[in-house]
């Protein structure tokens, strides 16, 4: 039944995508993922120019932005979809089958190994800050929170398991021991990003060409204070604003700005600026460093047995 109906719907849409090609508007944002012109933009892969979004063809086992993921489906319901034929049918409107869905949709194919949780290509503008990183300092200035001396700190980023429904996460653990062992901070949350050129399946227009992605933070500690960030993602750095502060204290245990820069300034090494405005008005500046200790982007492990696998849930995006 979901077949036949993707067929009925196919040539309605060629047609929709047709009228509003023809008026010179185009049907949706066009990601590339490569450039043809760049003979490494794939590393040992090929750019293959597309309608839909220039993609890398990969070497076997492999699959992705510069041919550096190893296949396999971003979605437990991928083998549900290549069922329902999405992987064909949906081909000339989106890429979102081919890119998320890469082994169920013939793709790519799998030589054993796999990650543990995959990053998803809508968050590759992230993948630079994804690890585990190890920080070191005297200095007591710390963000969300200040401690009373030198600390030690642990900031991870890590691929989360994709969800069913909404834009996938990745996850963020912040620890931090003071030297004298005396105090330990704790933050959980999430980190997402919104590239602006992002397929959202609908027509837009008056859509500027160019324009900046987004992203955004929310953690909780375990003093009580919750945040939320909001910025931009450039490069491979992030400039983040404190947009919503809550303390289970109460207003005088908040500080009232923060701005932080996180950007990588080597393969392995990450620094983070920060401006922070404290409770009591009084603004301070400083700079740390943190250097990466693991990468959950090569973290490969064997393909694991199917029949041990949760079954996908029987329902579609």
């Amino acid at each position: 039944q979901m077949t036949q109906t993707g067929w009925m719907i196919l040539p309605i849409t060629a047609l929709l995508l047709h009228f509003v090609q023809s008026q010179g508007v185009p049907s949706k944002a066009v990601i590339d993922y490569c450039d043809a012109r760049d003979a490494n933009s794939c590393g040992t892969g090929e750019c293959i120019v597309r309608r839909t979004g220039n993609r890398c063809r990969c070497p076997k086992g492999w699959m992705g932005v510069r041919c550096s993921r190893p296949c396999q489906d971003m979605f437990r319901n991928c083998p549900i979809w290549k069922q329902q034929d999405r992987c064909s049918w949906t081909r000339p409107i989106t890429p979102f089958f081919g890119d998320n869905c890469a082994l169920s949709c013939g793709q790519c194919q799998n030589v054993g190994l796999q990650l543990v949780n995959p990053l998803p290509p809508m968050l590759e503008n992230i993948a630079w800050i994804v690890g585990r990183w190890e920080s070191k300092t005297l200095s007591g200035e710390r963000f969300p929170e200040p401690m009373r001396g030198g600390y030690r700190e642990v900031l991870d980023v890590s691929p989360s398991e994709m969800p069913a429904f909404d834009r996938p996460p990745v996850n963020i653990t912040v620890s931090a021991i003071s030297l004298d062992g005396t105090e330990l901070y704790k933050e959980l949350g999430f980190m997402t990003s919104k590239p602006f050129n992002e397929d959202t399946g609908f027509v837009e227009f008056d859509k500027p060409s160019v324009g900046d992605d987004k992203v955004g933070i929310e953690m909780v500690s375990t003093t009580g204070l919750m945040t939320i960030e909001e910025g931009i993602v450039k490069g491979k750095s992030m400039k983040l604003d404190t947009v919503y502060k809550k303390s289970m204290k109460g207003a005088w245990h908040e500080y009232k700005e923060a701005k932080r820069l996180l950007r990588l300034i080597g393969p392995d090494l990450l620094e983070e600026r920060v401006i922070y405005t404290n409770s009591h008005g009084e603004t301070k500046k400083w700079l740390k460093r943190y250097t990466r200790v693991h990468d959950y982007l090569q973290d490969f492990i064997p393909v694991p047995n199917p029949d041990t696998q949760p079954r996908p849930i029987g329902f579609g995006v």
